[in-house]
């Protein structure tokens, strides 16, 4: 009897429980079931925060690059040339709601010398939107790369899908070496293959192509 009666507590209470979760629909599993609330996400809440220090925008209206002594215009042209960034990147979408369209762009800095320690001047081409800014760096001098012999210290274009470019320690043991043709990384059907620093040594990652 009393194992009747301890059965028949155990399936009012799975019942209770199961009523519980249907008053609940913000909840949804993921994950192999686990829950999170889908009330919570904010589905709108502005460009992330970056991990680049934005270099300053200008309030000086321009239509071309003549009218921007120091910089150049920020035209429809170049925002068309970054669109995807700007659409798919942290910090490119940043970088976008703080600067204004045909405003003239500076540079966020010249020179190395004008970075804080541990950070290094990067060109347009290794940033997700079309102005200098100080990067973090791993080394600034061969001799930042003593560690490993014959270490020398390079510069990378590019890391990761929305990861700036920089400079690492590079040595000759490293799976892949940026800018060299003969230490590519092998292709994969399907997938951009990319050298990048992991682990203090370069190395080969593949991902996925962005959305159209």
């Amino acid at each position: 009897m009393g194992r009747l009666l301890l059965l028949a507590l155990m399936l009012l209470a799975d019942v209770g429980c199961q009523r519980h979760r249907r008053r609940h629909p913000r909840l949804r599993r993921i994950d192999a079931g686990s829950l999170v609330d889908a009330g919570a996400v904010d589905v709108d809440s502005g460009p992330p925060p970056s991990s680049i220090p934005m270099p300053p925008g200008t309030d000086i209206l321009c239509l071309t690059d003549a009218e921007c002594p120091d910089g150049y215009c920020f035209t429809s042209g170049m925002e068309a040339q970054y669109s995807r960034v700007f659409r798919d990147c942290p910090d490119g979408r940043a970088w976008r709601a703080t600067h204004r369209l045909n405003t003239c762009l500076r540079a966020g800095c010249r020179s190395d010398a004008e970075c804080p320690p541990g950070n290094r001047c990067a060109d347009i081409q290794m940033l997700p939107f079309p102005q200098r800014a100080c990067v973090p760096a791993t080394c600034r001098t061969q001799w930042d790369c003593r560690r490993r012999r014959l270490g020398r210290c390079v510069e990378y274009i590019s890391g990761m899908q929305c990861t700036p470019g920089g400079w690492a320690c590079a040595y000759p043991g490293d799976e892949c070496a940026p800018q060299d043709h003969t230490r590519l990384c092998p292709p994969q059907e399907g997938m951009i293959a990319r050298c990048v620093p992991r682990n203090g040594r370069f190395g080969c990652v593949y991902e996925p192509p962005p959305a159209p």
